[in-house]
């Protein structure tokens, strides 16, 4: 059997970025976060892949050393600190966290890194005043690395969401380049329509190329659908919301709880990719069709996680996991990027099935 190329993921969370990585043919060894219940989710879907439980500040260079014969690592540090959506806060001491990627990727000295986060980096400075963007970009180029940047959506990539995500690709072997746009869009209802409501425990028969994708010879048992439980309250607000739209729709008599982001109390279009997925139950991400808030297992379909990812955990946990994480899909396409690129030839993908036709 041919080695797979192998993948180290720090700040991996879930592991959606490494199971994209798998997709693409990649080897995930090792992963690392200090988030319990995120490792738990982890370790039930990724197999045969070391898992440390740890603060990567306390884990040593002769650690890192230890696998310098790895081929890529993929990292999304914390984004609080750069988020348009938190305080931005230049001294939140979260921002600093991207330098211990740097740290790892000179004792393990891979041929390629990759660095995910939000697009509020792009204009974060640290507290004497450089950008973080900068640092990150010079301090590869002075390991050997050529490093390109860009901001891509995860909608161009089969995610039926639009989520922007800037980044960092390094490399020793040569530019790397990202992956071309694809002309197909997925939307809500693609991704959602054969989801039954939750009083259903197995899926309708799939409908459309993503939906047999999401499937792959899955045994139909739905995942995580518990519904959050809404008094009338909270109902009489959704009933008022129409598809694509939010909390403005609601009479002010009724809506009385504050809050007043665009995406709060947003009803999801069926015709259209989702808003970026964040934590739906406290954000209040509401399905286009039923008058509640999306499920787990509805947000995990938006971010393009199989149907038999399974996510660990309470309910308000799994939604925080799915929030936070890189969509299997994008991370499949960047790591086809790569793969193609280490080997020298374009790979044939079994993932690739007839929806990246």
């Amino acid at each position: 059997m041919e080695k797979k190329p192998t993948v180290i993921d720090l700040f991996c969370g879930i592991g959606g970025f490494s199971k994209g990585f798998e997709m693409a043919g990649f080897k995930v060894v090792l992963g690392i976060d200090n988030w319990e219940v995120a490792l738990n989710t982890f370790e039930a879907n990724h197999d045969n892949t070391k898992v440390i439980n740890e603060d990567i500040r306390e884990v040593s260079d002769e650690f890192f050393k230890q696998y310098k014969e790895t081929d890529v690592i993929i990292a999304g540090p914390p984004c609080q600190g750069f988020s348009m959506c938190g305080t931005r806060n230049i001294n939140d001491d979260r921002n600093n966290l991207f330098r211990e990627v740097l740290r790892a990727v000179k004792n393990v000295n891979p041929k390629i890194v990759v660095i995910e986060n939000v697009v509020g980096l792009m204009s974060m400075k640290t507290p004497e005043g450089l950008e973080v963007k900068e640092i990150i970009i010079s301090e590869l180029e002075k390991q050997g690395y050529e490093v390109e940047n860009q901001i891509l959506d995860a909608s161009d990539y089969y995610v039926p969401q639009s989520r922007k995500r800037v980044f960092f690709i390094g490399s020793k072997i040569g530019k790397v380049g990202f992956p071309n746009k694809k002309s197909k869009k997925f939307s809500v209802s693609d991704a959602l329509s054969n989801i039954p409501n939750t009083n259903e425990d197995k899926y309708l028969a799939p409908e459309n190329k993503f939906q047999n994708f999401m499937a792959n010879n899955h045994d139909g048992i739905i995942h995580n659908h518990e519904a959050m439980r809404h008094n009338k309250d909270v109902i009489r607000r959704i009933e008022n919301v129409p598809p694509g739209g939010n909390w403005k729709d609601i009479p002010p008599e009724i809506y009385n709880v504050g809050g007043n982001h665009s995406n709060n109390y947003r009803r999801l279009h069926p015709n259209k990719p989702a808003i970026t997925i964040k934590h739906a139950t406290k954000s209040m991400i509401i399905h286009y069709e039923h008058d509640r808030v999306i499920t787990a297992r509805e947000a995990g379909r938006l971010q393009s996680f199989p149907d038999s990812f399974v996510i660990k955990g309470n309910r308000s946990d799994q939604q925080q996991q799915l929030a936070n994480a890189v969509p299997p899909l994008l991370g499949f396409a960047i790591g086809k990027q790569i793969i193609d690129r280490i080997d020298g030839k374009k790979q044939k993908i079994e993932y690739q099935s007839n929806l990246f036709n």
